[in-house]
């Protein structure tokens, strides 16, 4: 069996891996997530504007909205080496979930007025989804979107809106119909986040990031703002929630390969560290899952490729990497020892990152939690009763 990538997709591989190197320094790389500094989000912006104008945003997407039309595995050695890299790829509910959306189900016209600017990266998309009372339990949100005339007026609360603060629109999940169970009266709208009646209330995290509260007070919205059908919204959302990925866990293998430079590099007791048999076995375990986190990552990819349903109704992949992260970035600190809990400071093993990482380990409430990904594992993947 040849495991070795095509000639044509590691020239590829090496053009992105190039331009990362050139136009992306190390001191601009974070994580869009977890940091508020403007000097580097201005950075990320104008990063952005130049994968779009190279067509990179929408690797896979046709041409005609500003892709490069190319298989989806190019799409994902470009998400790979971005997360090698660390560069700030943002916006990726404007080319995730909103684009997955438009492309699959929108109307012509929608496709031609959203994704080229999304293709651009002159739009900057945040997610309205989550509401205070009920998390992970996507289905029983309360927001409501009524008829009036031609518009929508929306009216309610959505909670955790990662980049909501920079957003120009949102991907917002509204009931549209009460009188239905409840997976079948949601419909997609995109929300002007600067339309009247649209305000905000912050909340910072311990990674260091900000999320909002997003409140709606008689919010209008245009009839072409509804993306695709009416109360059809659940099926998008599940349709881009579920999809394949690639690759799989980039940013842990690039902190992975900086623990153990350090370790061949630092002497404890008079030897390497990669030389105690403790920390060998536990680089070990990590290496491991990092290594079974990428083949279901591809398996996931050939899957979407070939229209083939995903194994356990998608959440296989994502319930490992959500329950990974954090055993990783512990792992790290025992291995880095006190020390690992400095950011800022010539003592910093590895120059705080794994202090960063520590932290930012348990914010994995995005896209449901693992415990509702194992229910959706063992009822969808393995045909278990609720």
């Amino acid at each position: 069996m040849d495991l070795r990538f095509a000639p044509e997709l590691e020239e590829w591989r090496q053009e992105v891996r190039d331009f990362l190197v050139k136009e992306c320094p190390r001191e601009y790389c974070f994580d869009s997530d977890f940091e508020e500094y403007d000097g580097k989000w201005d950075f990320a912006f104008a990063f952005n504007k130049k994968l779009g104008a190279k067509g990179w945003v929408g690797t896979s997407w046709p041409t005609e909205y500003g892709g490069l039309g190319k298989p989806p595995i190019y799409r994902a050695i470009f998400m790979q080496e971005i997360d090698l890299h660390g560069a700030p790829l943002i916006n990726s509910i404007g080319w995730g979930l909103a684009g997955g959306t438009l492309l699959k189900f929108g109307t012509p016209e929608q496709k031609q007025r959203l994704l080229p600017p999304i293709a651009r990266a002159e739009t900057f998309w945040a997610e309205g989804l989550t509401e205070p009372d009920y998390g992970s339990d996507l289905a029983s949100l309360q927001t409501r979107a009524e008829r009036d005339g031609d518009e929508w007026v929306v009216n309610g609360t959505k909670t955790f809106t990662t980049w909501g603060h920079r957003a120009d629109v949102l991907y917002l999940a509204a009931r549209t119909d009460p009188n239905v169970p409840k997976h079948k009266g949601i419909s997609i709208f995109c929300l002007d986040m600067k339309a009247p009646g649209v305000t905000m209330s912050p909340m910072e995290n311990i990674g260091g990031g900000r999320q909002n509260h997003t409140f709606f007070d008689n919010v209008r919205i245009p009839p072409d703002m509804m993306l695709g059908e009416e109360n059809q919204g659940w099926h998008y959302i599940m349709n881009s929630f579920y999809g394949g990925g690639g690759g799989g866990g980039g940013e842990l293998n690039r902190v992975f390969n900086h623990l153990v430079e350090y370790c061949k590099e630092t002497h404890r007791n008079g030897q390497p560290l990669s030389k105690d048999p403790l920390v060998r076995a536990k680089l070990t375990d990590l290496a491991i899952t990092l290594e079974t986190m990428k083949i279901i990552g591809w398996d996931g990819l050939y899957r979407m490729e070939h229209e083939v349903p995903p194994d356990f109704g998608g959440s296989l992949g994502v319930v490992l990497f959500k329950e990974f992260f954090p055993h990783f970035a512990q792992t790290c600190m025992e291995i880095l020892g006190p020390l690992g809990q400095l950011q800022s400071s010539r003592w910093a093993p590895m120059a705080g990152e794994v202090e960063h990482l520590f932290r930012r380990s348990y914010g994995n409430h995005a896209g449901g939690t693992s415990q509702v990904k194992r229910m959706v594992l063992a009822t969808r993947g393995l045909g278990l009763p609720r």
